[in-house]
């Protein structure tokens, strides 16, 4: 009997060849279920993060929503102190400072926000050209005797109010509410004017508020 080992040697290396395929077929296999299992947990952990960058989007968000309020209440704070010190010097029988600020401070409607109040007497209305019979002139409606005259001190009896509002109407809204307060006898709109600010285009307004009273000397 005669054994062909060239055949043997052929077929030996037939099974080497493909138990190697096998195992590369197999690690192929392998790898690819790897990598797709890998590419699965991947894009779910990126639709987490994506999930949760969204909710963080929001949440920052909302904070520059209350930031800008925070920012707006404490500029409206500030405005209110200078206003406050600068009618402290109002006259004791006129209304009280506060009740002035207050009020002023709660008929502001939205879109509108104060930069000064300031008093003003007669002679700083006429230096500007401002047309005083809109207020009846009171150096006029308190005009007395020479003697008496000379014991009259030339009081601030106008408030000079001035501001920002984002439309006409909020100027003209609020000079209104302005004209219902009792202690003011006449409330005049001098002027509003078109401006940028801060790359809004806003309307400068003046109001001048007349509240009558004498100031005797001692």
């Amino acid at each position: 009997m005669r054994i062909n080992l060239h055949d043997y040697h052929y077929e030996l290396k037939q099974i080497e060849i493909q138990k190697r395929v096998v195992k590369c077929s197999a690690v192929i296999i392998t790898a690819i279920i790897l990598i797709l299992l890998h590419w699965l947990v991947e894009k779910d952990r990126i639709g987490s993060i994506k999930s949760e960058t969204n909710k963080v989007k929001s949440q920052v968000a909302a904070l520059q929503g209350q930031v800008k309020i925070v920012n707006t209440m404490k500029m409206k704070q500030s405005r209110m102190e200078t206003i406050m010190r600068e009618i402290e010097g109002l006259r004791e029988e006129q209304i009280p400072a506060g009740t002035i600020v207050s009020d002023l401070n709660i008929l502001i409607p939205e879109g509108l926000w104060l930069v000064s109040v300031i008093q003003k007497d007669m002679n700083d209305l006429r230096l500007k050209n401002i047309p005083v019979i809109m207020f009846d002139d009171p150096a006029k409606k308190n005009k007395k005797t020479e003697e008496t005259k000379k014991s009259v001190k030339q009081v601030k009896e106008f408030i000079e109010v001035s501001g920002y509002a984002l439309t006409e109407k909020e100027v003209v809204e609020y000079m209104h509410k302005l004209q219902q307060i009792s202690y003011y006898e006449t409330t005049f709109l001098y002027k509003t004017t078109r401006s940028i600010l801060s790359g809004q285009p806003v309307y400068k307004f003046i109001i001048y508020c007349y509240m009558p009273g004498e100031k005797k000397e001692a």
